[in-house]
Order: structure tokens, then sequence, then C-alpha cells
């Protein structure tokens, strides 16, 4: 993985995962050169002046990128103005990301500019970008903001429909290359802003939940409603925490037919926030480093104290799905990820016990991409994932019978 700040993992990633996005090395060198240098001054990823500096300059590449847009646009060069909204989008992403406070309200104000930006570029910047649409899905009495990637073939076809993990939402699921890829391979996809991620989470107030059959099925339902979709023929495909979330909707829908769980754990990592069990008191941790984690995860999933965090944690384990799943299912794992061991993927396949085809992908350094979603290298894994769904549908590529 990039070393970009030396030795720090978490902010390499995130680096990473906006390269994966498609920005320019240039713009994120610019963006972030500051807080590299706040970091190799001696100040620590959780310092105030890291975020801060971070914050300085990838807002300083898009205010860039905004005037380079107008100007564009006022030459009628909208194809060149639709790429640059892109790129904006996904450098205010990347900005969200480096954000790590969600009680900071610059974390709305910036997701709101980044979609904005991701609608506008989409439309401008031609096919196949323009065939995506945004829709909106049904759910419990709000509507959830959705994007479907029509597959590049005539008829129904396959439809796919994203998960989201921790830090994802509807622009990384289209960024990092799964929906144009399938659409490729003759298989439409929906991303889904569903609880606990993208506007679900920021405008609606939805977090977590674990019963995701809920707001899936009603995806289902929405989508199968199109005349260029085969209702019979619907897969799920979710990444980190939305790995889990698709692994357990499969369990329960039975309208699902494959399921692909990208850098799953087995359940919530609890064992990271609360290293002595389920705490004593519902009163803040014993170090500020330890409470102001377990802050971040409490407005995530909605918690009022950090006894009710703890036992909402608990409520996502795959332990009583993973046997019932009885569909194809490829888990794909990073050799060397820190976050969700590949071990947790090993386990999983190994208890898939009623899948008729139960895969497993290790991507390690020898091919590259072997951290976490494989984001320092995601090109095999984009590739290999979207191929699966090809064989378990019966399409071909360029959507060739």
């Amino acid at each position: 993985m990039i070393d970009y700040f030396p030795g720090q993992y978490w902010p390499n990633l995130l680096l990473c995962n906006t390269l994966a996005s498609g920005v320019p090395v240039g713009d994120l060198d610019d963006g972030l050169r500051k807080a590299q240098a706040v970091l190799k001054a001696g100040s620590p990823p959780e310092s105030p002046e890291f975020p801060a500096a971070a914050a300085e300059g990838l807002n300083a590449v898009a205010d860039r990128l905004e005037r380079m847009i107008a100007a564009d646009l006022a030459l009628g060069r909208s194809l060149s103005a639709g790429n640059k909204l892109l790129r904006q989008a996904a450098i205010l992403d990347c900005l969200g990301w480096f954000m790590t406070d969600f009680y900071n309200p610059m974390k709305l104000t910036t997701f709101d500019r980044a979609r904005a930006a991701f609608k506008k570029g989409l439309a401008l910047s031609g096919a196949p970008h323009s065939r995506s649409e945004f829709f909106q899905i049904p759910f419990e009495g709000v509507m959830l903001d959705a994007l479907f990637t029509p597959s590049e073939t005539d008829g129904p076809s396959p439809v796919v429909i994203h998960l989201n993990g921790t830090h994802s939402q509807i622009e990384w699921q289209y960024f990092i290359g799964i929906a144009p890829q399938l659409a490729k391979r003759g298989i439409a996809s929906i991303a889904l802003d569903h609880p606990g991620s993208g506007s679900a989470r920021y405008h609606l107030g939805l977090k977590y939940r674990p019963d995701p059959e809920s707001y899936t099925i009603a995806t289902i339902n929405e989508v199968t409603r199109r005349s260029d979709i085969d209702a019979e023929r619907i897969g799920v495909c979710g990444s980190s925490f939305g790995g889990i979330f698709a692994l357990m909707a499969t369990a329960r829908i039975p309208r699902i037919k494959a399921c692909v769980s990208w850098s799953p754990g087995y359940g919530f990592p609890t064992h990271r926030y609360f290293a002595h069990g389920r705490p004593s008191d519902p009163g803040p941790l014993a170090t500020p480093y330890e409470e102001g984690r377990a802050k971040q995860q409490r407005w995530a999933y909605g918690a009022i104290d950090n006894q009710q965090l703890y036992d909402k944690m608990q409520s996502y384990s795959v332990q009583n799905d993973v046997p019932k799943i009885n569909v194809p299912l490829l888990v794909v794992a990073g050799l060397n990820d820190p976050q969700t061991p590949a071990a947790h993927a090993e386990r999983i396949v190994l208890e898939a016990t009623g899948s008729p085809r139960a895969e497993l992908l290790t991507i390690g350094p020898d091919i590259g991409g072997d951290l976490h979603c494989n984001v320092d290298n995601p090109a095999t894994a984009v590739d290999a994932i979207s191929d699966w769904f090809t064989d378990i549908f019966h399409t071909r590529p360029e959507g060739r019978a």
C-alpha cells in the first residue's frame, strides 16, 4: 500500500480508496500535502491538526475544480465539466472520510456538495455515466436514495444490489468500478443509501439496523417493476460491514439468487471498542481515546450510552445466517486485511454448508490488493466479482449471450 502518511494504516487506506475512485494523484497530493506535513512533524492522526489540514487542502482542490467547471460550462464544454465534477465528487468524498467526527456539521455539508457534484457529473459526462439514474425507494414511510445503472444489453437483465459498509455510499460503489463492469457484462445494478449510510444516515437519521432484509426486499420490490429487469435473477454484493448485511439478507430473502460478501467480518468487531466486555455502567470509557471512538459508534448505531452500544453490536453476527444460505456465494478477502482478517472469510465459506457453490477468493500481495476491500489495488477484485456474477447469471461481456 502507498505509504504517503508514513506508517499510518488508516490515512493511507483512505488515500488508496480515493485513488481507486479515479482521482488523479496530483489532485490528492495537492489536497493532502499539508496533512502529510502535520504527521511528519509528530502529530498523530487523532490530533485536531490532522483532519483540519486535510479539510483545508481538499477543500482548496474542490474549489479549484469548481472554478474550472464554471469555465468549461461557460465555453459549452459539458463533457469536460462533467469529468471535473466527478473528480470533485470523489475529492469531497475523500474529505468526508478524513472527517472522522460524525458530530461535525461540516460532514453533512461536504456530503451534500459531493452528492450534487456527482449527480451533475453523471448527467454531463456522457455515456456510459449518463445512463445511470437516481431514483427513490419507498421504505417505512420515507424514501431511500438509489442509483440504477442499466446493463449494456437489450431485454430483461439480472440486477445486483450493492450494500454499503461504514464509510461507503452510492458514490463509492460506482467509482470503485463494480457498476460499470457489471453493465458491460449484461448485468444491471443498484447502489443504495440504506440505513446507516449516505443520505439515509445524514438526512433521514436512519442508523444501522440488524434486519437488512427489510430495505433489501423494498429495493427488490421497486426495481422489479421495471421491464428491463429479470425478477428471477437478483444478486447482492456487500462490502465490509455491507458484506455482513449481504449475508444476512441472502439467508432471509428467497428471491436473492446469488451473493458476494466482500471483506466481511464474522460479526462487528466489538472487542476493538470494548476490550473488557460489556461496560459495567453506561458512562464514559476509561480513556479519552476509547471514549472518543465509542462516541462515534454511538452516533452510527443510534445508541444512547455505551452499554446500549455494546448490546446493539452483538446483533451483527452472521453465525445463524450463513448456514441458511442456499444459493451461490462468493466471499472475497484481502490476505493481509487488518480490519476483517481473511480468517473471517474462511470461516464463513466453511459454514455455508447449504450453498451449492460457496467459494473463497483470497487476494495476496503476489497479485496486489491484499488489504481491506482490496482498495490498495481493486481492479482484480472488481473483475473477479463481476465475472462471478456473469457466470452465475449466464450473461456474457457486452451482453452477448
